[in-house]
């Protein structure tokens, strides 16, 4: 049975890493209420994501997508946790669930060689450093192939930050990669570590490095707003100055960098490897309006309309809610000022991870990050839809059109428990099923159509009288074409 209730959990605690580095002593607020709520599926028993919460005044009109997701239970110390990708309808139905129950950091739809893709980065993670790569499933749910940094890099060190496939095929990735360097500036070593951020720019087809760049090239360690702690800046502990989340490609054909512990964004030219100039932070180029102010910030984005967008953090509680934020800046003026915001419906703060996606429509999804919301507004502010995970966060959430054809056929199970037989049926992943189809007979030969009725949600339940020995399903598309079929277990 579904859940209807709408969680509301304040964090109040000082910065987290942005990628969650496990537990603080005590974790600042109760497991969030319906925490056990989860799917439950006849035809899949297998298969039980939790249970997305829809609330809002948009949800019958915000579009023919999916909210596509990857809730993850870091701090829960039950072992039934759950951790996966997850595609939802706007009734927060699921349409795929990931069989792995694996964290996918960054799980979503791209492009690659012009067909849609999932994306995902999946590894071994104790933060601020993960090493791992980048996996491209296709629409059949089949692995195409994995992507890692290389070059002068260890192949497998790919940081979960950033995958962003773009018009030429290639991929953005990241790594932090420990360096030793002097820290007598910021009050470290002068043998310190540091972690050094590394982008590089690789074809997905032959693994080529085509481009690279090092942080410690471009940006000091005195702009980090971030200190060395007392073990800090050891081999064993390097100082993680930088932290970038998001690399993308601006408008200009360069790169925008958004350093979480710096709060502020880059523009780094891809030809030189020179930075252009700094938004915010210490270092900033522009005069920034009071409200323009961001901090801790994740995935910044140049939109169509000359505006950047991004997620922002805000560097602690006392400061703010967490908001979507576009700015303005006059290149001119060299100012930066809001142009809207994208507000929680009530007090949040998310103290790591989040994003903000812009769509076609010019509506707006905000991932909420460590908090367990997503949410898509109008692109002047005006909250549309609201979902909410019984989880303790999702790294990034997104809304996309995606047509699923898995190779692996329907689930369907005859359940004669009760005095009206009922067939269950299911199709993990399958996105262009509009009915369902009962045959039943002695045999196959024999059967003929006892039932036919709308798909409804991940599950349909199909009630049958008196069914014959064999039972099939057949899945029926909006053109009255069959798709799949499977014979109902007994």
């Amino acid at each position: 049975m579904r859940s209807h209730h709408v969680l509301s959990c304040l964090l109040g605690v000082a910065m987290l890493s942005a990628c969650a580095p496990g537990p603080p002593s005590e974790w600042p607020f109760d497991t969030p209420a319906g925490a056990d709520e989860r799917w439950e599926f006849k035809s899949r028993p297998d298969l039980d994501p939790p249970i997305a919460t829809m609330t809002g005044p948009g949800i019958a009109e915000t579009g023919n997508g999916y909210f596509v997701v990857a809730p993850k239970d870091d701090w829960n110390d039950d072992e039934d946790i759950w951790a996966g990708g997850l595609i939802l309808d706007d009734d927060g139905s699921p349409v795929w669930i990931d069989e792995g129950n694996t964290r996918k950091y960054g799980f979503r739809i791209q492009t690659y060689a012009d067909e849609p893709v999932l994306t995902w980065w999946e590894g071994e993670s104790s933060p601020p450093v993960a090493n791992g790569e980048i996996v491209l499933m296709d629409n059949t749910y089949e692995e195409i192939t994995r992507v890692s940094v290389g070059g002068d890099l260890e192949q497998g060190t790919t940081d979960l930050h950033e995958m962003t496939i773009t018009d030429d095929d290639t991929m953005l990735l990241i790594a932090y990669v420990p360096t030793q360097t002097d820290l007598s500036d910021v009050g470290g070593p002068e043998d310190g570590w540091v972690f050094e951020d590394v982008v590089q720019e690789v074809d997905i087809a032959s693994g080529e490095v085509l481009f690279q760049w090092r942080s410690l090239d471009g940006v000091p360690l005195t702009a980090s707003k971030t200190g060395v702690a007392e073990d800090g800046g050891t081999e064993e502990e390097p100082f993680d100055y930088l932290h970038l989340n998001s690399v993308t490609v601006d408008d200009d054909g360069s790169l925008l960098l958004s350093a979480r512990n710096t709060h502020a964004i880059y523009s780094l030219d891809r030809d030189t490897g020179d930075i252009q100039w700094v938004l915010g932070g210490e270092e900033s180029d522009f005069d920034m309006d009071p409200d323009a102010v961001f901090g801790a910030q994740h995935d910044a984005h140049r939109q169509s309309d000359g505006t950047i967008t991004m997620f922002d953090n805000r560097a602690s509680e006392e400061i703010g809610d967490s908001r979507g934020l576009r700015l303005d800046l006059d290149m001119d003026a060299m100012t930066a000022s809001v142009v809207t915001e994208y507000l929680p419906p009530e007090p949040r703060w998310s103290a790591s991870q989040g994003n903000l996606q812009e769509l076609e429509s010019g509506d707006i999804v905000v991932g909420w990050g460590s908090q367990p919301y997503f949410s898509r507004y109008s692109n002047d502010g005006e909250l549309l839809l609201e979902g909410t995970l019984p989880i303790e966060s999702n790294y990034r959430a997104y809304y996309s059109e995606w047509e699923g054809e898995p190779t692996e056929p329907p689930t369907a199970v005859l359940d004669t428990s009760d005095e009206s037989p009922t067939v269950f049926v299911s199709w993990n992943g399958a996105t262009e099923v509009d009915s369902w189809r009962v045959r039943s007979g002695q045999d196959e030969s024999d059967a003929t159509e006892v039932a036919m009725v709308d798909r409804t949600g991940f599950e349909t339940a199909i009630d049958v009288d008196e069914p014959a020995p064999h039972v099939e399903v057949e899945a029926i598309d909006a053109e009255g074409n069959v798709v799949g079929s499977a014979v109902a277990s007994q």
